[in-house]
C-alpha cells in the first residue's frame, strides 16, 4: 500500500536495519525540485517490508518507478515478498519499475520478485557485489594493506571524528571529492549544501584524516546502532592523500571506532572487480581483510516486453553508462 512519508518512517523504525538508501537523510540528500516519491509498506501496524521509490518520466518508455533497496524482516516469506511487490505494481500505476536491492542475496527474495513478475535487466548499471568487514572476529588484511598502514603511521597522521559538521567541513569534503572525481573519472559531483545536510542527518557520520592540521581525505558513513551495522556512503580523497596512504589509515581508524561503539559489521557498499581501472577499488577494499558478498541486485518489471529493451538502449547506448 502507498503511505505518506511519516508512516513510512514509522515502518522502517519498526522493522529496523535500513540500508542508507532507504533513510530520510538519503531522501533529503537526493531530493530535487519536481521529483516525486512514493512510499510503500505491507502493513501500517505490523510491517514486514517497506521501501520508497522516485517517479521519473522517460520519452518512449513512460512513467518509471525507481526503487533503491528495501527494509524487511529476517523471516519474511517469498509469498509475502511477491504480494508486496505485486501491490507496488498495481498501486503505482507505472509503465516500468526498476529495483536495485542492496540486501544480502536471498533465494526467497528472488523467488518472491519473480512471482510478482520481475525479471533481471538486460544490463547491470551497478555491480551486485560488495565487501563486508567483520569487526568482531579476527580480521586478516593482506600484505598490501599492512604495508600501506605502516607507511601512513610513519607520517604521524591524525584521525578526526566530526560530531557537529559545519559548512567548512562540507566544503573540504566536496573539494576532496572533486579531486577524486578527476582521478577516477567519476560521472557525478557533490553539492556542499547537500553534503552538509546529509552529514547532519540521523545515523550519518563524517570523518577526516589530516597531517599537521592539513586535511587530506574524508569519509561519510551511515551507522545503524540498533542492528550493529554500518555502511560506506561517500569517499573523498585529495591528490595529496595518496602520498601518505591516508585512506588506509582512515579506514583502520574507522574500523576501530565502529568496534568501540558496538558495531559488528561494515559494508563497503559495492566493489567492481574487473580487468580495467575500476579493479583498483576492488583491490583496495578486499585488501582490508573483508569478505565478498552478493547483493540481491537489479530487477525490472514492465507493462510490455519492449520496454526493458528500450531502457537498455537508453542506459548503455544513449547515456553510455558502464555495463557491469
Amino acid at each position: 500500500m502507498i503511505v505518506d512519508i511519516e508512516k513510512f518512517n514509522k515502518a522502517i523504525k519498526i522493522i529496523g536495519n535500513p540500508p542508507f538508501e532507504q533513510t530520510l537523510g538519503w531522501i533529503n540528500f537526493k531530493s530535487q525540485e519536481n521529483i516525486e516519491y512514493l512510499f510503500f509498506t505491507d502493513d501500517e501496524i505490523n510491517p514486514s517490508i517497506a521501501c520508497f521509490g522516485r517517479l521519473m518520466r522517460k520519452k518512449g518508455i513512460g512513467k518509471i518507478l525507481d526503487i533503491a533497496g528495501e527494509v524487511l524482516t529476517k523471516n519474511i516469506s517469498s509469498k509475502q515478498i511477491a504480494k508486496y511487490y505485486s501491490s507496488i505494481i498495481s498501486d503505482s500505476k507505472c509503465d516500468m519499475i526498476t529495483c536495485n536491492s542492496t540486501g544480502e542475496y536471498n533465494c526467497n527474495f528472488e523467488i518472491g520478485l519473480r512471482r510478482a513478475g520481475f525479471t533481471r535487466p538486460f544490463g547491470y548499471r551497478t555491480c551486485p557485489l560488495t565487501i563486508f568487514v567483520d569487526l568482531v572476529g579476527e580480521r586478516k588484511p593482506d600484505r598490501m594493506w599492512k604495508r600501506n598502514l605502516k607507511k601512513a603511521q610513519e607520517y604521524n597522521l591524525d584521525f578526526e571524528i566530526v560530531d557537529a559538521p559545519t559548512i567548512d567541513d562540507a566544503t573540504d569534503f566536496v573539494r576532496f571529492f572533486m579531486e577524486l572525481k578527476e582521478m577516477k573519472s567519476l560521472s557525478y559531483s557533490l553539492n556542499v549544501d547537500k553534503v552538509l545536510e546529509l552529514t547532519q542527518a540521523d545515523g550519518y557520520k563524517l570523518f577526516f584524516v589530516s597531517k599537521n592540521g592539513h586535511r587530506l581525505c574524508g569519509r561519510i558513513l551511515f551507522i545503524d546502532e540498533s542492528s550493529h551495522k554500518s555502511y560506506d556512503v561517500f569517499a573523498a580523497n585529495s591528490f595529496e592523500s595518496r602520498k601518505y596512504s591516508a585512506t588506509h589509515f582512515m579506514m583502520e581508524n574507522i574500523f576501530e571506532y565502529l568496534k568501540n561503539i558496538g558495531i559488528n559489521n561494515f559494508d563497503f557498499s559495492r566493489v567492481p572487480p574487473s580487468n580495467n581501472e575500476t579493479d583498483s577499488v576492488y583491490l583496495f577494499k578486499h585488501s582490508s581483510g573483508g569478505y565478498p558478498v552478493q547483493y540481491n541486485g537489479e530487477w525490472q518489471w514492465s507493462k510490455n516486453k519492449y520496454l526493458p529493451l528500450l531502457f537498455c538502449i537508453y542506459n548503455f547506448f544513449i547515456r553510455r553508462a558502464h555495463n557491469y
